[in-house]
């Protein structure tokens, strides 16, 4: 089991319900195990203009092998018209951990 087949993806969106939305799906896919969302400010340009708003933040658990269907699901779901969608590398992780993620996905 190498942790570095595992990934975080992230992607902020501005509702709760998007948010809830692309979890959900997610999730009753079996293509993440996880996710956490929590509230920021953002703060970035946008057609020339400062945005500041609030978004919610949301932090997926999965296998790097699931990336371009997860990124596919989430820019069918997304109100943005560019999403922010990241996926970051583990370079360690603790076994037991990864191993839940693998029974929670495909």
């Amino acid at each position: 089991m190498n942790p570095s087949d595992y990934c975080i993806i992230s992607t902020t969106t501005d509702t709760k319900e998007n948010a809830k939305a692309i979890t959900q799906s997610l999730l009753q896919q079996r293509l993440i195990a996880c996710a956490q969302s929590s509230t920021i400010d953002s703060s970035y340009r946008w057609q020339g203009k400062i945005i500041l708003s609030k978004e919610i933040h949301l932090q997926m658990k999965t296998k790097k092998s699931l990336f371009t269907q997860i990124k596919q699901e989430i820019e069918k779901l997304h109100t943005y018209d560019v999403p922010e969608i990241l996926m970051l590398p583990l370079l360690d992780a603790n076994e037991f951990y990864l191993k839940w993620i693998d029974s929670e996905t495909l």
